[in-house]
């Protein structure tokens, strides 16, 4: 593991250059970003100054009585939070005459069995991820909903009481020791018609989260803590974190999380709340939350905030009607459609990866030594200097190293780490650069950190290397296509490959509709400026054929086929000619989609077809 105190030599965050007797408050709360803005509102009073050097401390498990939402149930193994919910008499008996009854939840971080637990009425506790409930998300997302069934019998007139524990570790995780309950309700009757009886309590208030202590000493005892100290044998916090911790206070991770986490890592009570307190003296207001994907496309979409949670899609018809208000698109589509698709809003039922799966699970010293130590180097240069040149320089660096884990160690995984590391790096770049610019802050030729930890994933997949590969690659690939698609450079250069892009959908099981968009998508995005000169090659939109035509309903394969075949005429009449490996992508795409066609939408497409094509749809006469 990186050692904290080695910037020299591993590329750790470097050492704050004031000290803290040397300088006053108001310095402290300005460190960072320059054009973070300053905390609003009243600051409390300092308290007593206190001492707070600690060795290594065992954290314990917490009993909590729950007055906001969402519920933490965040610390140790054993770790309990208790809520209550209200019933009349009248809707337990409905449950009991009906027969049935269910406890309805809305959860965060549920990632393997025994980890998770709820008790209802002092009654067993039920194991959350059990897979009937539909509650756990080792791979993809990390926010899910579901009923747990009950037995009427078990709800009671007036109070009912709910107690969720934190029954285990789960191995291989970031950014959390625990799990979150973002809603909850008690159901009397089915889950369809049942009345519902909701846990009442108000949502927390992140704009007004202060300092446990605004002293200036325990402020700079928190920066040491979070930048430079480790208890626990691992790597100082801001390793696998943005420099300043700015992405925690970004995201809005409470006080009370901050503090559990730390005591994870072997920080005292005392240090993990100094530790705390330097997160929420940071001058940079809370946007967006743990269980808010960054960048989740859809109408409340804002900076690297995302539009929450709620933004994905239930289903593939909602992302029909959001894309073409109703079902898949008309045959007269244009081949230019897709330019007036603004994919930073369009929504996805795709869950792009919440903040801790951007967080990187394990950091090796050697990543940080090889090549000349080129990944140390270059995100140093990054932090003095946050130029485009520099976090291309650091991108490249990663990629170098990415590539080395993988060819020297055989290490799908390990790459990964690096790519991530990499992403919450260049992710406090593009913030401290603009996320709410038109560009989202990635302009032109930026790197494209959320498409490179894709690849490692899609890379993965393809040698079957990492459980839920796929789906964890066509996340991180929609978030690249909400932010940054590809603007003409597709194929080639990067960021997207839209064949690969159509591969990883259908591998992760995306439905019709999204099969579709990114097929029309693409083809527009890929026949653009210079890359329209490979059309008549299997490099062209030819090659995006396939997925849909074996994926998606008849109707969308004689749309799709339409619109290709009227641009391919254009492309012809204009001179164009098409190479043999441009023919058996067609007949390919053809062969394994024309089955599902009637004969007349077969005769239809060939009528339509330019005569140079007639030999590449002969498949299913």
């Amino acid at each position: 593991m990186t050692r904290p105190g080695e910037a020299s030599s591993t590329g750790s965050p470097p050492k704050s250059p004031w000290k803290v007797l040397a300088i006053l408050l108001p310095l402290v709360l300005n460190m960072g970003c320059a054009s973070d803005p300053p905390q609003s509102g009243p600051q409390p009073e300092s308290p007593p100054v206190r001492s707070c050097e600690s060795a290594a401390a065992t954290p314990v498990a917490l009993d909590i009585q729950a007055t906001t939402l969402p519920l933490e149930i965040i610390g140790a193994p054993g770790t309990r939070v208790e809520a209550h919910i209200q019933m009349e008499a009248a809707d337990v008996q409905a449950a009991k005459s009906a027969g049935v009854a269910g406890l309805w939840l809305r959860v965060h971080n549920i990632l393997a069995l025994g980890s998770a637990e709820v008790s209802l009425n002092d009654a067993p506790f039920m194991d959350l991820a059990t897979a009937a409930y539909g509650l756990v998300r080792p791979y993809d997302g990390d926010v899910a909903a579901g009923v747990i069934p009950l037995e009427p019998q078990a709800l009671r007139a007036g109070d009912n009481r709910l107690v969720f524990r934190y029954a285990r570790q789960v191995e291989d995780v970031a950014g959390i020791s625990g799990f979150r309950v973002l809603d909850a309700a008690l159901i009397a009757g089915t889950a369809r018609d049942g009345k519902r009886l909701a846990l009442t309590l108000p949502a927390e208030a992140p704009s007004g989260w202060r300092p446990t202590d605004s002293s200036p000493e325990a402020i700079e005892r928190g920066r040491r803590a979070f930048q430079e100290l480790s208890r626990d044998g691992g790597p100082a916090c801001a390793r696998c974190h943005a420099d300043s911790g700015a992405d925690l206070q970004y995201y809005a991770f409470s006080s009370h999380s901050l503090v559990q986490r730390a005591r994870f890592h072997r920080f005292s009570q005392c240090e993990a709340e100094d530790l705390a307190s330097y997160i929420r003296a940071l001058p940079l207001l809370p946007q967006g939350r743990p269980f808010a994907p960054p960048f989740q496309p859809g109408p409340g979409n804002h900076g690297a905030a995302g539009a929450g949670a709620d933004a994905v899609l239930a289903q593939d018809s909602d992302f029909a009607h959001a894309a073409w208000g109703g079902d898949a698109p008309a045959e007269s589509l244009s081949w230019d459609w897709a330019a007036s698709v603004n994919t930073y809003q369009l929504p996805t039922s795709v869950a792009l990866p919440t903040w801790h799966r951007w967080l990187p699970r394990e950091l090796k010293d050697d990543w940080f030594t090889r090549l000349d130590g080129i990944l140390a180097r270059t995100e140093a240069e990054l932090a003095r200097n946050p130029t485009l040149e520099s976090a291309q320089a650091f991108m490249s660096a990663a990629l170098l190293v990415g590539k080395d884990v993988l060819l020297r160690d055989g290490d799908y995984q390990g790459k990964v780490e690096v790519l991530r590391f990499a992403a919450v790096k260049l992710w406090d770049w593009s913030r401290r650069t603009g996320f709410d610019r038109a560009d989202h802050g990635m302009p032109d030729l930026s790197p494209a950190y959320p498409y490179e930890v894709g690849f490692a994933f899609f890379e993965a997949a393809q040698a079957q290397a990492l459980p839920g590969a796929e789906r964890q690659t066509l996340a991180w690939w929609w978030t690249q296509v909400a932010t940054y698609p590809g603007r003409g450079f597709s194929t080639g250069r990067r960021p997207l490959n839209f064949k690969d892009v159509l591969t990883a959908a259908e591998a992760a099981g995306l439905e019709p509709s999204q099969l579709t968009f990114l097929h029309l998508f693409g083809s527009w995005e890929e026949s653009r400026g210079d890359l329209m000169q490979r059309w008549g090659t299997s490099d062209g939109p030819v090659r995006l054929l396939l997925v849909p035509m074996r994926g998606v309903a008849p109707s969308a394969r004689v749309t799709l086929m339409r619109r290709f075949l009227k641009r391919e005429t254009e492309f012809l009449a204009t001179g164009g000619t098409l190479d043999n490996s441009h023919h058996a992508r067609l007949a390919e795409a053809w062969g394994f989609g024309c089955e599902a066609l009637s004969v007349d939408q077969r005769a239809a497409l060939r009528a339509l077809a330019p005569s140079e094509v007639h030999g590449d749809l002969l498949g299913c006469p």
